[in-house]
C-alpha cells in the first residue's frame, strides 16, 4: 500500500500503521506496513507511529528511527516470528570463547544510533520465546542455537520506554548497547521462569540511565549491568545508572552487575526495590578484566531460596565475587560498593569472595539484617562460584556473612539469625579468611547451632 498523501495542512503526527498496510495476516507484509509508518514518520521529522487497540501482527524486524514514538495502544500485539530468518538485523551474544565465527542472533525491535527514539503506551511486544525450545525438561527448557532478543537499541540517544510490556523472549529481553540518556518508566516485562538467557534488562556500555517503577519477572537475571567483550567496536563504560521503585523475580539474580565486564562499571544506585522468589538478591560480580566501583544499594527487601542448580545461584542475598572465568584469565578490581538498609530473608548467607587478594576492596554492609532458613527441597552446602573453569560450586558451609580475600569490609548495625532446625552446613554469624581491614563489630548474632562459636576469622 502507497504511503497516503499529506494533507495541505502540513505532515502529520500521527500514522496509523493499518494506513500503511498492516493487517495481522502476513509477517513480511505486515512488517514492512509498519517499518513503512515509522519511515514516512521519521522522515517527515516526526511523530508517533501507531499500533491500534485489538491488532495483533506477527513480524520479522522493525527498525525505530529518530524523533519516533511507536504507541502501542491497549491490546495491540507485536509478536516476534518463530522462523529466525525472518529476522534482517542482528546482535551478537555477550561474549563467547568459541574459536570461529560468533553466532550472531536476530532482533524483532532494533534502533540503531537513532535519538529522541520512543515506545510507549499500555500494548505489548512478544518474544515468542517457545518457537524456539528444542526441549522441556523439568527446571529449563533447552533451546536452538539462534534465539532472537526481543528489543536492541544501540548507539541511542535521548530513549524513552514507558508503560508497554515484553512477554515470552527467547533470549535477552531488552539490551541498551552504547546508549546515552534513557528513561524506562512502569514497563513490565514477564518472561517464562524455565527460558534460560531471557534477561530482562541488560544495561550494556550505556550512560545516563534510569530504570523506574517496573515489575520484571525472568528465569535469568531481572536487570543486568554489562561491559562486554563483544561491543561491535563500542568502547565505553556503564556508568550513571539508577535503579528504584522496581518489583523482581526470577530463577537466577535479581540485580547483577557483570559478570561479562571487559570495561568499567561505575557510579550505580539501586533503591526502594523488592526482590522475591528469587535464585540471588543483588550480586556484583566480575569474571574478566574490567572494574567495577562505586555502587550504593539502598532499602531492600530481599527472599530468596535454592533453586535447580542448572540456574546461577545458591540462595544468596547478596553476592560480591571475583573470579576468572577462564583458567588463566585476568581480573579487575571491585571496590567502594556499599549496601544500607536491607531486610533479607533467604537460604544463604551474603557472600564475598575473590579467587586471589587484590580484586575486592572496601566493601561496606550498613543495617543490613539476614535470616537464613531451609523452605526448599534442593541440596545446600555449596557456593555457587560459576562462571568458573577450576571450581565452579564447591563445597562450603552457609554462614550469614562469608568472606575470603577481600580486603576493607566493614559492618556497621548488622545482623545475622537463623530458623529452627538448622542443617549440619549451617555454621557461624562470620565467617573470614584472607581480609585485611575487617572491622567486624558493627555484626551481631549467634552461630546456627547453640553452643558453637558465633565467628570463624583467620
Amino acid at each position: 500500500m502507497l504511503v497516503p498523501p499529506l494533507s495541505s495542512a502540513g505532515p502529520a503526527s500521527t500514522y496509523d500503521v493499518r494506513e500503511y498496510g498492516a493487517t495481522g495476516q502476513d509477517i513480511r507484509a505486515d512488517t514492512a506496513a509498519i517499518q513503512r509508518a515509522i519511515d514516512a514518520c521519521s522522515g517527515q521529522g516526526g511523530g508517533r507511529v501507531v499500533v491500534p487497540a485489538g491488532l495483533r501482527v506477527t513480524i520479522g524486524t522493525i527498525e525505530l528511527k529518530s524523533r519516533v514514538d511507536l504507541h502501542l495502544e491497549r491490546g495491540a500485539l507485536l509478536q516476534g516470528s518463530p522462523h529466525h530468518g525472518d529476522f534482517t538485523r542482528f546482535a551478537p551474544p555477550p561474549v563467547s570463547f568459541d574459536p570461529g565465527p560468533v553466532p550472531m542472533m536476530g532482533v524483532i525491535v532494533y534502533s540503531d544510533n537513532a535519538e529522541d527514539v520512543a515506545v510507549t503506551g499500555p500494548g505489548r511486544i512478544d518474544g515468542n520465546g517457545m518457537a524456539y525450545v528444542s526441549e522441556d525438561t523439568p527446571f529449563i527448557y533447552k533451546c536452538v542455537e539462534l534465539r532472537p532478543f526481543t528489543m536492541v537499541l544501540k548507539g541511542c540517544r535521548r530513549v524513552l520506554l514507558r508503560d508497554f510490556s515484553l512477554t515470552n523472549s527467547a533470549y535477552w529481553t531488552l539490551r541498551l548497547l552504547g546508549c546515552d540518556d534513557v528513561s524506562i518508566d512502569s514497563i513490565r516485562i514477564n518472561g517464562d521462569l524455565k527460558m534460560p538467557n531471557n534477561d530482562g534488562i541488560d544495561v550494556d556500555r550505556s550512560s545516563n540511565v534510569r530504570i523506574r517503577g517496573c515489575h520484571i519477572e525472568t528465569g535469568d537475571d531481572c536487570i543486568s549491568l554489562k561491559a562486554v567483550p563483544l561491543s561491535e567496536g563500542i568502547n565505553r563504560p556503564c556508568e550513571n545508572v539508577v535503579i528504584s521503585g522496581c518489583t523482581l523475580r526470577s530463577r537466577s539474580s535479581g540485580i547483577v552487575l557483570g559478570c561479562d565486564v571487559s570495561g568499567d562499571i561505575r557510579d550505580v544506585v539501586v533503591s526502594d526495590c523488592i526482590i522475591r522468589d528469587s535464585h540471588r538478591g543483588v550480586a556484583v560480580r566480575l569474571s574478566l578484566e574490567g572494574n567495577i566501583e562505586r555502587a550504593l544499594f539502598t532499602n531492600l527487601i530481599i527472599e530468596t531460596r535454592i533453586f535447580d542448580s542448572m540456574w546461577w545461584g545458591r540462595g544468596e542475598p547478596i553476592q560480591i565475587e571475583a573470579v576468572p572465568w577462564t583458567e588463566h584469565g585476568r581480573l579487575g578490581v571491585i571496590r567502594d560498593i556499599r549496601f544500607s538498609n536491607l531486610d533479607c530473608r533467604s537460604e544463604n548467607g551474603a557472600v564475598v569472595y575473590a579467587a586471589e587478594p587484590g580484586h575486592i576492596e572496601n566493601i561496606r554492609f550498613d543495617r543490613v539484617s539476614i535470616h537464613i532458613d531451609r523452605p526448599s527441597a534442593f541440596p545446600g552446602g555449596r557456593q555457587d562460584l560459576r562462571p568458573n573453569a577450576t571450581s565452579p560450586m564447591p563445597e562450603m558451609g552457609t554462614s550469614g556473612f562469608l568472606l575470603r580475600r577481600a580486603a576493607g569490609v566493614a559492618f556497621r548495625d548488622c545482623d545475622v539469625t537463623w530458623g529452627p532446625n538448622p542443617p549440619d552446613y549451617f555454621q557461624y554469624a562470620l565467617d573470614a579468611e584472607g581480609c585485611p581491614g575487617l572491622a567486624d563489630a558493627g555484626l551481631a548474632g549467634d552461630a546456627a547451632h547453640p553452643g558453637a562459636p558465633s565467628r570463624s576469622v583467620h
